[in-house]
């Protein structure tokens, strides 16, 4: 839910101005991923981090390792990556996308193997399409996308969205279907808000990442019959009391109601 203290006026200007507290970008388009207002940073290429969970899901459910919400529920294993309590319990699909869950994307794109994965990656045009993870480590199949070698701007997420939403990606009406479930996270007067948040950090010029800045995402799209609108939000910030990533998602659900009376 956003929060109390977003204050009506930033709900209602969000999509017009950045509030000065954060550098980043807020990006509206429409269904087609052109956008329609932009105001930031918005050719800037950051890490995905896990918004790159969206495309994770096509590609899961094209390929059949992912057969539905709740399948496969994968166990937790103690090797995995259990940096969260949330993390630390068996998985499904639904589970993967709320949580964000990310030994679950591993063990996907470990199924998967690096020729399929960076075939998904050049038939979506998803950024910069580099997969190779960081610099001598050879882990691109399992890190490409956690502040490492992937990079796309939020122009590039929301034409890509927009390419999902026209069909012109060649998946399957399942594919699609299976994805939008798992990823709801709000209605909306009437509107099915999908999107997923990500968090990282901008790498420094030694390729160190720097901690001293967060890069938040929410990324997504608001569907109501054959309508549909998309949105990007970054926020670019020194750590907080709150990540930057849950804050760029209450902005976004806070500005949409005014911004979707419009439509």
């Amino acid at each position: 839910m956003p929060s109390p203290l977003l204050s009506t006026a930033l709900a209602v200007s969000l999509l017009c101005a950045l509030p000065a507290s954060a550098a980043g970008c807020f990006l509206w388009a429409d269904g087609h991923g052109n956008p329609i207002e932009q105001e930031g940073g918005c050719d800037r290429r950051l890490p995905p981090a896990s918004t790159f969970k969206i495309p994770l899901a096509l590609m899961g459910y094209e390929s059949g390792y992912l057969t539905d919400e709740e399948h496969p529920a994968l166990p937790y294993q103690p090797q995995y990556d259990g940096w969260l309590p949330a993390w630390r319990e068996t998985t499904t699909p639904r589970r993967w996308e709320t949580y964000s869950v990310v030994w679950y994307s591993q063990r996907l794109t470990e199924w998967l193997g690096m020729q399929r994965f960076q075939r998904y990656v050049d038939r979506f045009d998803y950024g910069n399409r580099d997969l190779s993870g960081n610099p001598g480590k050879q882990d691109g199949l399992t890190q490409a996308w956690l502040s490492a070698s992937l990079a796309i701007s939020p122009q590039e997420q929301a034409r890509f969205l927009g390419r999902m939403l026209d069909g012109r990606l060649g998946l399957a009406p399942e594919t699609l279907r299976h994805s939008a479930n798992i990823l709801r996270v709000a209605e909306i007067d009437g509107w099915q808000i999908h999107g997923k948040t990500g968090m990282g950090y901008p790498k420094r010029a030694d390729g160190s990442l720097d901690k001293g800045q967060q890069i938040g995402w929410f990324v997504g799209w608001a569907s109501k019959g054959s309508q549909h609108r998309i949105f990007v939000r970054t926020r670019i910030q020194p750590p907080g009391k709150q990540f930057a990533s849950v804050q760029a998602k209450e902005e976004v659900l806070a500005a949409l109601p005014a911004r979707l009376g419009k439509e």
